[in-house]
């Protein structure tokens, strides 16, 4: 009996060596590129070694062109350090070019050009009598009684209804000068 538990005991003092220290959702002793397109080359490997960045260079060396480990537990025993992980590589295809997507919110639709904004400036002054139609501003008639840049502050406004509002600031282009 006393055999028996010495030997239970043991098993419960060398299997209680094993720690788990965690898990990590991606690692890599190399550079990730962002414009690249990777692709999963294997899944949950284990790999062992003496430190955490040799298992990684070991993973990474196991598949040709691999750049990073994704979904990675991190365990040790004793003096060795163990990871279990998916090992992702690059990927032959190219990255497909997402067209809806506009990067310079600043461009000027086709046909317009810098100087357009220049002529708006030029052929409006102060005092100016104008109209507009607005989405946020509606329907209006009103005076200009400053310019700053390509927006005008408007005074004097009276809607369509013939009721006088309150001064709005619009863009140069929604105006129109009234003969």
């Amino acid at each position: 009996m006393k055999k028996i538990l010495f030997i239970i005991t043991m098993c419960f003092i060398f299997g209680s060596c094993t720690k788990d220290l965690g898990t990590l959702s991606s690692i890599s002793t190399k550079e990730i590129k962002i414009n690249q397109n990777y692709e999963l080359a294997l899944k949950q490997q284990s790999y062992t070694a003496s430190s955490l960045e040799d298992c990684i260079n070991l993973a990474l060396k196991a598949v040709p062109n691999s750049i990073f480990l994704k979904n990675v537990k991190v365990s040790s025993k004793g003096t060795k350090i163990s990871i279990i992980g998916d090992v992702w590589a690059l990927s032959k295809k190219q990255p497909e070019k997402n067209t809806d997507l506009n990067l310079d919110k600043y461009k000027k639709p086709k046909g317009q050009s810098s100087m357009s904004i220049v002529n708006d400036k030029a052929k409006f002054k102060e005092g100016m009598k104008v109209t507009w139609s607005h989405p946020k501003a509606g329907e209006g008639v009103g005076v200009i009684s400053k310019i700053y840049g390509n927006m005008a502050s408007i005074d004097k406004v009276v809607g369509i209804d013939g009721k006088s509002g309150k001064p709005v600031r619009l863009p140069l282009s929604v105006l129109k000068a009234v003969k």
